[in-house]
């Protein structure tokens, strides 16, 4: 059952879209500069922060702006201005090793399920200088993360879909789905971290891609976090469930880039890609 749910939300046209997005904590330095951007921007505004072993990445989401409808450089010009405006007001800006800045538009469904859609996502060096410009963005899939809450299990499922290592969905690629299960309903109130979060990696070649047995390395910048191996289950298409401890998990998110080996492949993901990845923490405590 579990691989047929997968196969369904894989095939071209379910995803929808996706950015980060994590409650601003209101206090301290991070209160400071959600009150400036608010104060200059007018938007409503998300703040958050991924810390590990000394390396911050600082977020900055604009929720339902008025840019949402307008131009990709539009965007960028206000992504460059916040960025400029973040280091001026965040004093630990000589820790952070990037700043994200990305647009969403958030809605409600049925009352209880949350989503976001994301429209562009900058990325920024500490000093507010451009990590890439626009004209070097290429199109991504789709991106969501979504929050199911099962009454009588007392249980939320939480996914990020849309990440596409290679190629395209459902076709000739290989596409990732982290995911994992918390107490409560997290669309209501912030669940208990997870033991782990299961990373599912779906491949779908007319020959098989990967070796039954295969080496899985995740790297954050240039380090090491997780070092192990998967299981390849079938042909066409190939499945892997892999669980990550969620202390190697929040490893990885405090990182700049974060590069995934499977076999003898090797998949940077794209700021977008990795932002997914943090907004899966909006949904648990700490």
């Amino acid at each position: 059952m579990k691989r047929l749910i997968l196969i369904l939300i894989l095939v071209p046209g379910v995803l929808a879209a996706a950015c980060t997005g994590v409650a601003v904590k209101r206090l301290g330095p991070l209160q400071t500069v959600h009150t400036e951007l608010t104060k200059k921007f007018g938007d409503q505004v998300h703040v958050n922060v991924n810390e590990s072993g000394g390396t911050l990445v600082l977020s900055v989401s604009f929720i339902n702006s008025a840019l949402n409808d307008k131009p990709p450089d539009e965007r960028f010009r206000r992504a460059t201005e916040a960025a400029k405006l973040v280091k001026a007001t965040y004093t630990g800006i000589n820790n952070v090793s990037a700043i994200w800045i990305g647009f969403l538009r958030q809605r409600t469904r049925m009352l209880v399920f949350h989503y976001s859609e994301g429209l562009s996502y900058f990325s920024f060096d500490k000093n507010a200088e451009p990590l890439e410009t626009p004209d070097t963005f290429t199109p991504e899939p789709a991106l969501e993360t979504t929050a199911t809450y099962h009454q009588l299990r007392n249980q939320s499922d939480v996914f990020a879909y849309g990440i596409q290592l290679e190629g395209q969905p459902g076709r000739d690629g290989v596409t990732l789905v982290p995911n994992f299960k918390t107490t409560g309903d997290v669309n209501a109130k912030k669940g208990p971290l997870p033991k782990t979060v299961q990373f599912d990696f779906a491949s779908y070649s007319s020959t098989p891609r990967f070796q039954q047995t295969a080496p899985i390395t995740f790297i954050a910048n240039d380090t090491t976090v997780l070092q192990t191996e998967g299981t390849f289950f079938g042909d066409d298409p190939q499945f892997c469930y892999l669980p990550v401890p969620y202390t190697a998990f929040r490893k990885l998110l405090a990182a700049k880039q974060l590069t995934i080996k499977l076999g003898d492949k090797t998949y940077r993901l794209t700021p977008r890609q990795f932002a997914t990845l943090q907004e899966l923490t909006k949904y648990v405590t700490g």
